[in-house]
């Protein structure tokens, strides 16, 4: 498991002498970040229905290139410090921009979520692969796991109640156990557990 920002601070790497300067990116109370760790993760469409909220959008160098494919703005990219060089010429149609920069391949994702706990963010959806115990570290994020058409809400205190549809199904994970909750009928479910967990809900 990663331990939350043991990195240390993540470094922004200022660009103004190929951007223009940028805005602070990230606010309080806002919408929920979105992190694009891989792109492939879930549907195009999928991802086009978080955007709709103009959620602060954060991309790992591994997906860069296809996001900018998808014509989007994209607010902050991560970066290993090698490729800091290349990517400030192929981000350039993106300012106003900027980039945290890392030793290595290994530290993007901890660089991302650091900063945004270091900058206040609330919340954040995860377009990613990466097994969910890595990112249960980060206790001052609301987390939303996106991927395989499911989306995987951490639920930190324990307790979870939601009204679903008939015929809904989600995952419970904690830890090695897995367990589905089916409803028959629509109604309101109450889950508590003795510690934190997972709840996977179909996209």
């Amino acid at each position: 498991m990663l331990d939350s920002c043991s990195i240390g601070k993540p470094r922004i790497k200022n660009l103004e002498s190929f951007f223009m300067s940028s805005h602070h990116i990230i606010r309080e109370d806002q919408e929920p970040a979105l992190l694009i760790m891989d792109a492939y993760a879930i549907p195009l469409a999928q991802v086009q229905q978080l955007l709709e909220w103009s959620p602060t959008v954060i991309v790992s160098e591994h997906a860069l290139t296809e996001v900018m494919s998808w014509g989007i703005k994209i607010d902050m990219a991560i970066a290993t410090n090698k490729n800091i060089p290349s990517w400030t010429v192929s981000l350039r149609d993106q300012l106003p921009i900027k980039i945290i920069s890392c030793n290595s391949e290994k530290e993007i994702l901890t660089s991302a979520l650091c900063f945004l706990q270091a900058s206040k963010q609330k919340a954040v959806n995860i377009v990613s692969t990466e097994m969910l115990e890595v990112f249960e570290s980060f206790k001052a994020l609301d987390l939303s796991v996106l991927q395989s058409n499911k989306r995987w809400s951490f639920i930190r205190n324990g307790v979870f109640e939601k009204w679903l549809p008939a015929n809904s199904i989600v995952t419970i994970r904690q830890g090695k156990v897995v367990e589905e909750i089916k409803t028959e009928r629509e109604k309101l479910i109450t889950i508590h557990k003795s510690s934190s967990f997972w709840i996977g809900e179909s996209l």
